[in-house]
């Protein structure tokens, strides 16, 4: 899908991204759905994880300027990373600012015990618009579109983990509950 030339702009090559995505996708789905304290308490060390995993890639500063900079012109940023002549690495820097946020939203969701959209999408939201301002006082470059772009990775990753709650409540919604004595009989 990606120049070999594209890969060396990612933390990781195509096999090991590969293998912890589909990892954190079963660790992701498996907090989703057990109800258990354990599973509860993961989903929490993921989040923190997912946290710091942002602030270490976004805390670059390769874009550094001497005052610090923000685009406010929404799109502009994007329309501009999908028409430059590197194609391949604008797809990865807009897909990338999507799914950079994806697990911050889906563990925000697991986390909350209401309006779990909502609180997807703010935490993502909380989280790029603090990185954006460090950017920006770093010396570095911010830009609205990446709000954009990683509020819609906490809502992708919101909606699916409100998609799979009903799996873990239909796992006990409806069975008959037995009492320890007539189980033993």
């Amino acid at each position: 899908m990606f120049d070999d030339d594209v890969w060396r702009y990612l933390p990781l090559g195509p096999l090991p991204t590969l293998l912890v995505a589909v990892v954190g996708l079963a660790a992701a789905t498996y907090v989703t759905v057990n109800r258990s304290r354990t599973a509860r308490t993961a989903a929490a060390v993921m989040l923190v994880f997912s946290v710091l995993v942002v602030l270490v890639v976004t805390a670059r500063g390769t874009l550094a300027s001497p005052d610090g900079e923000f685009s406010w012109r929404l799109g502009e940023s994007i329309r501009g990373e999908l028409g430059s002549v590197n194609r391949a690495l604008g797809l990865v820097n807009v897909f990338g600012n999507v799914a950079l946020l994806v697990p911050v939203g889906w563990m925000a969701a697991v986390l909350s015990d209401r309006r779990e959209v909502l609180v997807g999408v703010a935490s993502a939201l909380a989280l790029s618009v603090f990185v954006e301002v460090w950017q920006m006082l770093s010396g570095s470059f911010g830009d609205v579109d990446d709000l954009v772009l990683n509020s819609l990775g906490g809502l992708v990753g919101a909606t699916l983990a409100v998609m799979l709650k009903p799996v873990r409540r239909g796992r006990t919604a409806g069975a008959p509950v037995v009492a320890q004595s007539e189980s033993a009989g």
